[in-house]
């Protein structure tokens, strides 16, 4: 366990807590062990080196879990508009709030960044995600919000499957 714990300090270089560490290399050993117990492994499995991917796993998604809360801490500094101001944005007291009634999920962070000033590059690297998935799930949040707000949009200027043609 020791000799574990101080293989993730050395490898995260302090990105991870020695107590993070310490969980996350006895959550591995405990899933190892249920699957040595459960005879889940093949037979010529290196257990030493099954665990060592087990506790990198797990660090990883620690270190994940830990940039996702960070972004949700700073994505909440965000300023309400002010509603005694002469210059109220419609669109501000529109869009906020639906974007705030999103479920809490990678789309809606994806969507909070980007009203933020981030690019693309900049999300993907904070998320720990693809490039690729940044584009989809900003797509799927747009229309998620599109149909949310599409009663505030007028008549002649809403967005419409237009019909196929008889040629």
């Amino acid at each position: 366990m020791a000799k574990e714990t101080r293989f993730l300090r050395n490898t995260w270089n302090g990105k991870l807590s020695e107590q993070a560490c310490e969980d996350v290399a006895q959550e591995a050993f405990m899933r190892v062990a249920r699957k040595v117990a459960a005879a889940q492994l093949e037979p010529g499995v290196k257990i030493g080196a099954y665990l060592r991917t087990t506790s990198w796993n797990l660090s990883l998604d620690t270190l994940r879990a830990q940039k996702r809360t960070d972004l949700m801490d700073d994505t909440a500094l965000v300023a309400a508009p002010n509603p005694e101001s002469e210059d109220v944005d419609p669109l501000k007291e529109l869009v906020r709030p639906a974007i705030e009634a999103m479920p809490l999920s990678r789309r809606r962070t994806v969507v909070q960044l980007q009203c933020q000033g981030l690019d693309d590059a900049q999300i993907a690297a904070a998320l720990g995600i693809a490039p690729d998935r940044i584009h989809r799930d900003r797509y799927a949040a747009v229309s998620e919000l599109r149909s949310e707000l599409s009663k505030f949009i007028r008549d002649g200027h809403r967005k419409t499957r237009r019909a196929k043609k008889d040629r």
